[in-house]
C-alpha cells in the first residue's frame, strides 16, 4: 500500500521536474517561451548563450517588438495561424542587435487548452539561426556567382547524370543550340550531339570513370536543324554519392573557317611555288618535250620511205610505228607531269612509288644539271616501300631540294659541282630521301631557322620554298632537316612514314 506523498516531496519533484526540463531546453533550444491567450509573453527561458538576453518581450506580442523581417504578409498569415489555435513550426524573423546588425530566430509553437477545452496561449520554443542564415546567404551568393561566371562564359557548359541525362545548362547552351532550358533538362546529348549515341556515351564514361578528361571534336545540331562543329571537353566528378559529367563545348565554326583560308593560302603558295620551280627548268622541260617530237619526226619519215618501197617494208614500218608510239608516250608523260604539278586543285592521296617519283624529277632537271656543270649521283634502295600521299607534293620537295642545290653550287667551278641523291629506310621503316651538295654548306646560326617563313638566304628570295616544303613532309607525317655534308656542302632529308 502506498503511502500519499509528502508536500515536500511533490515540492522537490515539481523543482527536478523543471529543472530537467530546463536542461532539455538549454540542450535543445536557444529559447522557451509562453503567451497567453492574447499571444503575449508570460514567459521565456533563454539558454546559457543568450543570457544577456533582454526580457523586455514580456507582456508583449511578437509582433510588437522591432524586427527587421519578414514583411507585413507572412505576419498577417502567421497571426492567422495563432487566431486559428494551430500549431506551427520554424517560423523565421529578424530582430535587429545593438550593433545594427540582425538577429535570426526560428520559432515554433503549439497551441494550450485548458480541461474545459478553452485556449490558454501557446508553448514553444526558438532557435538562434542567424549563423546558419548567414551561411545560407553566403552560399546564395556564392551560387548566384557562379551562376553568372557561368552563364556569362563563351563556351557551352552542360552538366549530366551517370546515364547522361541533362542536369543543368548555361545560357550560352541555351542561345548556341535554340533550346530553352527547361527543354534541355532531363534530356540526352543525343538531342544535339551528332556524334553521340549510347554505346559512345559508355565509351566516354569508362574513359572519365578511369581518371582522363576525354577531349574530342564532334557536331551540334540546333533546334533550327542548323550544324556547327564544336571542341569538347568532358571531365567526371563526385556530387554526393553520384557521379556526374561536366561536358564543356566551344564553337569552333570560325576555327574551322581560319584553317580553311589557311590551306587555301598554302595551297595558293605551294602552286605558286611550283609555278615558280618550272620556269626555273623550262629551258630542261622544252628539252624534254622537244626530244621526243623530234624524234617522232624523224622516224615518220623513215616510216614513209619504208611504205613508199616496193615492196613496202611493213615489218620495218611496225617497228619505227612502235617507236614513234613510245616517244609519243614519252612526250605525254612530261607533259602530264607538267599539268599536275602546275594545277592549283591538289592531286588525290594514292600510293607513291617514292623511288619512280625522283626519276621523274630527276628526267625533267636533268638538262639544268648539265647546263650547269653538275654531276648527278642517284643511290635508290631497292624494294623501297610504297606509301600514301599526293605524288605531286612530294615531287614538288624533291625538284625544290634540287634547284636549291643548284643555286648553292653556282660559286663553285663547272665541273667541281656534285649532287647525290638517296633512298633508304630507316629502323622504324620509314623512307628517308638525302639530297646533298658540295656547295658552300649552311650558316649554323640559320639552320634552325631555314623552316620558317619568309626566312631566306638568297638575295632574292621570298623565304617560302622550304617553309612549304616542311608544310607538305609534315602533312605526310614525316620530318625535313637541314644538316651539312661530309666532307662539305649541305644535306637537305626528309622522312616518309610507310602503311
Amino acid at each position: 500500500m502506498q503511502h500519499p506523498a509528502h508536500p515536500s516531496e511533490i515540492i522537490e519533484a515539481l523543482r527536478e521536474s523543471e529543472e530537467r526540463f530546463r536542461t532539455l531546453v538549454q540542450f535543445s533550444f536557444d529559447v522557451y517561451w509562453e503567451t497567453d491567450a492574447q499571444h503575449r509573453f508570460i514567459r521565456q527561458e533563454f539558454a546559457d548563450a543568450l543570457a544577456e538576453q533582454p526580457v523586455s518581450e514580456l507582456g508583449k506580442r511578437r509582433w510588437e517588438v522591432p524586427y527587421l523581417e519578414p514583411d507585413e504578409e507572412a505576419w498577417r498569415r502567421h497571426r492567422e495561424t495563432l487566431d486559428a489555435h494551430l500549431p506551427f513550426r520554424d517560423f523565421e524573423l529578424a530582430r535587429p542587435t545593438p550593433d545594427g546588425g540582425k538577429r535570426y530566430v526560428s520559432v515554433s509553437g503549439l497551441p494550450v487548452f485548458d480541461q474545459t477545452g478553452q485556449f490558454i496561449g501557446y508553448r514553444g520554443v526558438g532557435r538562434h539561426v542567424t549563423e546558419r542564415k548567414r551561411s545560407d546567404e553566403a552560399l546564395r551568393e556564392s551560387e548566384a556567382r557562379f551562376r553568372t561566371f557561368v552563364d556569362h562564359a563563351t563556351d557551352c557548359f552542360v552538366l549530366h547524370d551517370e546515364q547522361g541525362d541533362v542536369l543543368d545548362v548555361n545560357r550560352n547552351a541555351c542561345e548556341s543550340l535554340g533550346y530553352s532550358r527547361d527543354e534541355l533538362i532531363g534530356k540526352t546529348a543525343l538531342l544535339f550531339d551528332l556524334e553521340m549515341d549510347a554505346m559512345t556515351w559508355q565509351r566516354r564514361r569508362e574513359q572519365l570513370s578511369a581518371g582522363g578528361v576525354a577531349s574530342l571534336e564532334s557536331r551540334y545540331r540546333r533546334k533550327d536543324g542548323a550544324v556547327f562543329p564544336v571542341e569538347v571537353r568532358m571531365r567526371e566528378f563526385c556530387q554526393g554519392s553520384r557521379r556526374l559529367v561536366i561536358s564543356l563545348a566551344r564553337d569552333i565554326t570560325e576555327r574551322k573557317r581560319a584553317a580553311e583560308t589557311i590551306r587555301e593560302v598554302q595551297a595558293e603558295l605551294a602552286h605558286a611555288n611550283r609555278a615558280a620551280a618550272m620556269g626555273q627548268v623550262a629551258a630542261s622541260i622544252a628539252h624534254e618535250v622537244s626530244q621526243p617530237i623530234m624524234a617522232m619526226l624523224l622516224n615518220a619519215e623513215a616510216a614513209l620511205g619504208w611504205l613508199d618501197s616496193r615492196p613496202p617494208d611493213v615489218p620495218a614500218v611496225r617497228r619505227t610505228l612502235d617507236a614513234i608510239l613510245s616517244d609519243a608516250e614519252r612526250a605525254g608523260e612530261v607533259i602530264n607531269w607538267i599539268r599536275a604539278l602546275i594545277k592549283k586543285s591538289p592531286a588525290p592521296k594514292e600510293s607513291v612509288d617514292v623511288n619512280k617519283a625522283i626519276l621523274d624529277v630527276l628526267t625533267i632537271t636533268k638538262s639544268e644539271l648539265l647546263k650547269h656543270g653538275i654531276s648527278l649521283q642517284t643511290e635508290l634502295a631497292a624494294a623501297l616501300p610504297r606509301v600514301d600521299g599526293n605524288r605531286v607534293q612530294l615531287q614538288q620537295v624533291v625538284l625544290n631540294l634540287i634547284l636549291n642545290a643548284v643555286e648553292a653550287m653556282s660559286g663553285l667551278e663547272a665541273g667541281t659541282r656534285k649532287l647525290a641523291i638517296s633512298t633508304s629506310t630507316d629502323a622504324a621503316n620509314a623512307i628517308v630521301v638525302a639530297v646533298r651538295d658540295n656547295g658552300p654548306g649552311l650558316d649554323p646560326a640559320m639552320a634552325s631557322q631555314l623552316f620558317q617563313p619568309f626566312i631566306t638566304t638568297k638575295p632574292e628570295g621570298i623565304g617560302m620554298g622550304l617553309a612549304i616544303c616542311d608544310t607538305i613532309i609534315r602533312a605526310h607525317g614525316g620530318r625535313l632537316s637541314a644538316g651539312a655534308n661530309e666532307p662539305r656542302g649541305a644535306l637537305f632529308q626528309f622522312t616518309l612514314r610507310t602503311p
